[in-house]
């Protein structure tokens, strides 16, 4: 098991995720989908990892998300790093490598029982109204062929910026995977500040014209793989 985690661990913070021409592009949205069946010990893990020199160093801001409601996805959890750019990733690679802090961050994950499920890094075109605010969200998981991307992302755009002018929605984005899409290319999420405002926000959203002429115009580029209702636990933001 510790080998398994040591070469996940690799593969998570890995140098160059878009390659060299992509050195300063960013922010890349890393997750890290496990299932915990003992969350409190994954919060301690990670509270001492980050209160550690070398978590102070840590290049990234990181968030800890319960999965409340995933359908059949075998997570529980997951991680969520924000890496400003390739420089970062690669930084955050050397600290994983060689931090006796990380090693043992890694350890006390596996004895907590963590099973880690998938993984996948990308960036978001459409990142509006900074989500790190909000602390529940509701997320699709999609896939939408190369084809139809620039055109299904210029469908949201038109129809969020109709939504932001007659609903309360508050951060909303559209990401795109670069690494680990073997089971969906895109991930859409709406945020609130808890479950009443998002049921608020869907109620409002639900028969809007916008949505109804986003359903009709790209509703056929796109699978809805899943749908997931997710709750931030705890931020750890980057002290450096």
């Amino acid at each position: 098991m510790f080998k398994k985690m040591i070469y996940f661990a690799l593969i998570l913070f890995s140098t160059s995720v878009f390659g060299d021409d992509h050195e300063m592009a960013g922010p890349f949205y890393a997750f890290y989908h496990f299932a915990a069946p003992d969350p409190a010990a994954v919060v301690a893990a990670m509270d001492k990892f980050w209160a550690s020199d070398c978590g102070k160093k840590y290049p990234a801001d990181a968030g800890l998300n319960q999965e409340v409601f995933n359908g059949g996805y075998q997570s529980t959890h997951f991680i969520i790093n924000t890496f400003k750019n390739a420089a970062d990733q690669q930084e955050a690679a050397e600290i994983m490598r060689s931090c006796p802090s990380a090693i043992t961050f890694l350890n006390e994950m596996s004895a907590a029982g963590v099973e880690w499920v998938s993984q996948y890094i990308g960036m978001a075109p459409i990142d509006e109204n900074d989500w790190g605010q909000d602390s529940v969200f509701s997320k699709w998981d999609l896939i939408v062929e190369p084809e139809n991307q620039a055109e299904y992302a210029a469908a949201f755009a038109k129809m969020t910026t109709a939504l932001s002018e007659d609903t309360d929605i508050r951060s909303y984005g559209l990401g795109s995977i670069g690494y680990g899409r073997n089971n969906f290319t895109n991930w859409v999420w709406f945020g609130a500040r808890s479950i009443v405002e998002m049921d608020k926000i869907n109620s409002q959203i639900m028969g809007h014209p916008a949505v109804v002429e986003f359903n009709r115009t790209a509703g056929s580029m796109r699978k809805v793989v899943n749908t997931t209702q997710v709750q931030t636990l705890k931020l750890y933001p980057r002290n450096n």
